[in-house]
């Protein structure tokens, strides 16, 4: 005998346990199976490989009769195709199983991709910098969404958001437009992120990258250059360093000292602030920065001139602090790079500190005869393509010893009113 509706809430509402059979008319195989008042499920019960198996289709209170006779009848069907509706059910939930164990949101694959990343980071504020973007820009936006949903227009809406009132001269526009160049770097970082999702598995492989610019979004979007133009860091003209440091020795706070080293050495402040007693070889009159603290991540043995030496002579030490440029209100630390700047403000001067080492390499070109290789290599950049890198092995250290020593008399002596300078060449390429 069928089942009918009427019958089955009869036989559910009775809560009497038993099964019962969707007989002619029905479904073959199908079944009421009641376990008591509250318990009442569909079953199919099918043969496979001469083995009798049993497959649930759901609570009979949530499952009205035809709605089981239509799951019923699809099962059947692959029955019929030879599929196993069990075996089936089984690996689409190993499937979602896994797939869920894959599943990481963006703001999860942001904060292991800079984990990743940030041991291979020189300067600690980049790699702050690297995620609190993100934080302040795109979380809001899509962080909780699956990273292998990121589409372009989840980027745009991040690209394209409006920034608030609050922003002053940026406020109403867009962050595109209002904040091209910190767009621009979120963008990468988000790019970075995807790449790195994807590399873990956790965007299908070969999925093209939303976040990239060439070939995509420079398609949609102006290049930032064009909104807003590049500028360089204002820097000290080099003819009055001399007078900036007449000024500098006379403050004598470790703020102006550690200005003086930097622009004697010409050296990132990054390296000078972190820069240890350990690292100082006083009898060879050299600086020797490992390779962790540089921005190319290969040590970089800097030449001290005599002025140089004389200053790190004069720094108070303080017992159990290896820095050279000791913090008074933090024990144990070295000064933050603020104290520099301020360093820099109160000798009267608007321009930043990394503008010294654009002073330093002007000098040098205007100045001196030494090759422009010679700079580079003082300032700790990469010279020439690959192979030319791969052939020189050495660092040219005794004609940058000669370089920074022209370089600290410049600046130990202030130029007179009318001087003319006339270059008078040497063999070793130096001018005097």
């Amino acid at each position: 005998m069928a089942l009918t509706v009427k019958r089955v809430a009869k036989l559910v509402g009775a809560g009497v346990a038993g099964r019962h059979t969707d007989g002619a008319g029905g479904v073959k195989g199908l079944m009421l199976c009641v376990e008591g008042k509250t318990s009442a499920h569909w079953l199919l019960r099918y043969q496979r490989d001469h083995k009798t198996r049993h497959m649930g289709l759901g609570s009979a209170r949530d499952l009205t009769l035809a709605a089981a006779r239509e799951k019923a009848k699809r099962e059947r069907e692959r029955l019929a195709d030879g599929i196993d509706p069990l075996k089936l059910r089984r690996e689409e939930r190993e499937a979602q199983r896994q797939a869920e164990a894959k599943r990481l949101t963006f703001k999860e694959a942001a904060e292991r991709c800079h984990e990743a990343l940030s041991a291979g980071w020189s300067n600690q504020h980049h790699a702050n910098e690297f995620i609190s973007s993100l934080r302040r820009w795109v979380f809001p936006i899509f962080g909780g969404l699956d990273v292998a949903a990121v589409g372009k227009d989840e980027v745009l809406r991040v690209l394209e958001q409006k920034l608030p009132g609050k922003m002053g001269k940026s406020a109403g526009g867009t962050f595109w437009k209002a904040r091209s160049q910190t767009a621009d770097r979120t963008r990468n970082r988000i790019e970075r992120v995807l790449d790195w999702a994807e590399a873990r598995g956790f965007r299908p492989a070969g999925t093209p990258n939303p976040a990239r610019w060439r070939g995509f979004l420079d398609q949609l979007l102006a290049k930032p250059r064009r909104i807003a133009p590049q500028q360089n860091m204002a820097a000290v003209p080099y003819g009055e360093l001399p007078n900036v440091m007449a000024t500098l020795a006379a403050e004598e706070s470790v703020g102006a000292q550690a200005l003086s080293f930097i622009i004697m050495t010409a050296c990132r402040m990054g390296e000078a602030l972190k820069a240890t007693w350990p690292e100082i070889d006083f009898e060879a009159a050299e600086w020797v920065i490992p390779k962790e603290r540089m921005k190319a991540r290969k040590e970089h043995r800097v030449p001290l001139s005599p002025q140089a030496m004389e200053l790190l002579r004069s720094l108070y030490r303080e017992e159990g602090n290896l820095y050279l440029f000791i913090s008074a209100k933090t024990p144990g630390t070295h000064i933050a790079e603020t104290t520099v700047t301020a360093a820099l403000r109160n000798a009267g001067r608007s321009e930043t500190v990394h503008g010294m080492r654009s002073c330093f390499k002007t000098w040098s070109e205007e100045r001196t005869s030494f090759s422009p290789i010679i700079a580079e290599l003082s300032l700790a950049h990469a010279v020439g393509n690959a192979v030319e890198r791969a052939y020189r092995r050495g660092d040219v250290i005794v004609k940058r010893r000669k370089l920074l020593e022209q370089w600290s008399r410049f600046l130990a002596t202030p130029p007179k009113a009318d001087e003319v300078v006339v270059s008078l060449h040497r063999r070793d390429g130096a001018k005097t």
